[in-house]
């Protein structure tokens, strides 16, 4: 079976089950990662009695893996926003506009990082994900990450 083969007997099946728990497009984004992941690893992997079950695994394991890390974004998100309206709700207008100030400071400085760091920076900050995720999404080896973090943490802090 070559890939073709396989994208056209179970890209359908997996991506209904992928929408049960996600949008249309992003079940589609991820079958298609588990169906290449598959097909890398064909030659290393043995099946008991056909692939779409482990298709199939996969793809569930996918689904409840985004599922957690929206929730912990979504915890992360609510923690940062309840923090910063309790700290507006509790101090002075001038307290207020430093903090925009400070908000606005660190944008264009985050802005005025290289492409890499200010990616890596983004993924870890602002959207949540621990470094191996950012590696796996990125392609790039933990320790990239972990270096492009301390250069992007560094350039910051002298910046502002």
């Amino acid at each position: 079976m070559d890939y073709s083969d396989l994208y056209t007997t179970y890209f359908n099946r997996l991506v209904q089950v992928a929408s049960i728990w996600n949008s249309r497009e992003d079940a589609e984004d991820m079958v298609q990662d588990v169906l290449v992941r598959l097909w890398e690893r064909r030659d290393t992997l043995t099946f008991v009695n056909d692939s779409y079950a482990y298709a199939l695994a996969a793809v569930r394991h996918k689904c409840k893996d985004r599922l957690k890390h929206l929730a912990r974004v979504r915890e992360h998100q609510r923690g940062v926003w309840s923090a910063l309206r309790l700290a507006c709700d509790l101090e002075t207008p001038a307290v207020i506009a430093e903090y925009h100030e400070l908000e606005c400071r660190l944008d264009r400085a985050v802005g005025q990082l290289p492409q890499r760091c200010r990616m890596v920076f983004a993924m870890s900050r602002y959207e949540g994900k621990r470094h191996a995720e950012i590696a796996s999404e990125m392609g790039i080896a933990v320790n990239t990450v972990e270096c492009h973090m301390t250069a992007a943490l560094s350039r910051l802090r002298k910046i502002i």
